[in-house]
């Protein structure tokens, strides 16, 4: 299954298993959460999955107190998935492969992004920040280990 650009996807469980990482967001066994928007990675072909997160406000007020540093914020946009606003969490975010994916479907159709522009935005974004991650940098101490992970993707 190839996931499609401006799509909501959620992770199996196996993944999680596979890899170990205590900073990944864990799947909730009575709510439908945490999904992510997946862009496909050019270089490894492997799919990024950035963590969706109600939590506006709390990121919100991250992203003030950044811009208030004077910091420029890439690694969080707030975003409308489905009429819902999310925040999308790129310093969490991490390569997988396809088969540990499953679609987001409300009511039996697939949950995305409808605006073109938000979805070639979002896969700037998300380049940006792949190449940061692999040039070494660190956004937060709870960052998944994400070239680990691509490791272990590839090595599948």
């Amino acid at each position: 299954m190839a996931l499609i650009p401006g799509h909501v996807y959620f992770v199996r469980d196996e993944f999680f298993d596979l890899v170990q990482d205590p900073y990944l967001m864990q799947n909730k066994t009575t709510t439908k959460r945490p999904h992510y928007y997946a862009i496909k990675d050019r270089k490894t072909h492997l799919y990024w999955m950035i963590p969706c997160s109600s939590k506006i406000e709390k990121y919100q007020r991250i992203i003030e107190r950044q811009k208030q540093r004077g910091h420029a914020v890439t690694t969080i946009k707030i975003e409308t998935i489905a009429g819902r606003r999310f925040a999308l969490l790129f310093q969490n975010m991490f390569p997988i492969s396809e088969k540990y994916v499953t679609p987001y479907l409300r009511s039996g159709y697939p949950v995305r992004i409808g605006n073109p522009d938000t979805v070639l935005h979002l896969e700037r974004t998300a380049n940006q920040v792949i190449g940061m991650i692999r040039a070494g940098i660190q956004f937060t101490r709870y960052q998944p280990d994400a070239l680990r992970i691509e490791k272990i993707m590839l090595e599948e």
